[in-house]
């Protein structure tokens, strides 16, 4: 599939890697839609691209939202190629804190938060899209953003248990859905440059992370773009993990 022309819905598309991916999208001539819980990110990209770009305020988390902000997408006339849920949040906490004065065991409500965003979005997003593919008879793209925490990674219970559903789900869907002409795929970044990776670590723990990476640097957004558009312009592409981590395994 080319992307060109292409139209290329993004969830959580209004800052970091989906912000991102949806002006790349836009640059290379998709039609780019946008799911995005913030309603002035969303007033942002409707008035600053001139068209290029449309934005629904939804709360991917909320099932009836979902299927009501998809309603009205479609009605639109929007009628996705390339589905990419990118809607998530990073969380750290262990399974036990030895060293808490308070509740030590990891927070219930974190946990359903954290896999509310990161899982069950990907499973309502997609479900409503698919199933619109299907009846349009599109050979249509989903690409969902996993992490290589989904291997299992100290401290982060419900993000690795999340990220872990995502490419469960991309392998499951992939085969049941191939013989239709719909493909699946899975990106896994490592430790990409954003402003929330400089946020959440000292500038002394970027520089020891370097030094487990193969390549001794953090991935780049642009990194996560040919991804996207390796999965989405090669047909012959489902099923699959594409691994973005300069070599690093955790």
């Amino acid at each position: 599939m080319k992307i060109a022309g292409a139209r290329v819905l993004v969830t959580g598309g209004g800052s970091g890697i989906g912000r991102f991916l949806v002006e790349r999208l836009a640059a290379e001539s998709a039609e780019v839609g946008v799911l995005e819980l913030n309603e002035e990110r969303c007033a942002e990209l409707n008035e600053a691209s001139g068209g290029r770009i449309r934005a629904w305020s939804c709360d991917v988390t909320d099932a009836a939202a979902v299927d009501a902000a998809l309603e009205s997408l479609f009605a639109t006339g929007f009628e996705p190629d390339v589905l990419i849920n990118n809607a998530g949040i990073i969380h750290s906490e262990p399974l036990v804190n030895m060293l808490s004065r308070g509740e030590r065991v990891h927070s219930r409500e974190s946990w359903r938060r954290v896999i509310s965003t990161d899982l069950d979005s990907v499973f309502f997003v997609t479900s409503r899209v698919v199933d619109r593919m299907l009846a349009k008879r599109k050979k249509g793209v989903v690409i969902s953003i996993s992490s290589i925490s989904a291997n299992g990674n100290p401290g982060q219970s419900a993000y690795a248990a999340a990220k872990a559903g995502v490419n469960a789900l991309t392998c499951t869907w992939a085969k049941e859905l191939g013989g239709m002409g719909l493909r699946f795929v899975a990106i896994a970044p490592g430790f990409i440059d954003t402003p929330s990776t400089r946020e959440a670590l000292s500038e002394a723990a970027l520089a020891r992370l370097q030094q487990h990476i193969p390549l001794r640097r953090l991935g780049d957004l642009e990194s996560i773009y040919l991804a996207a558009r390796h999965a989405i312009e090669n047909d012959y592409l489902t099923g699959t993990v594409l691994e973005v981590d300069g070599g690093l395994v955790i």
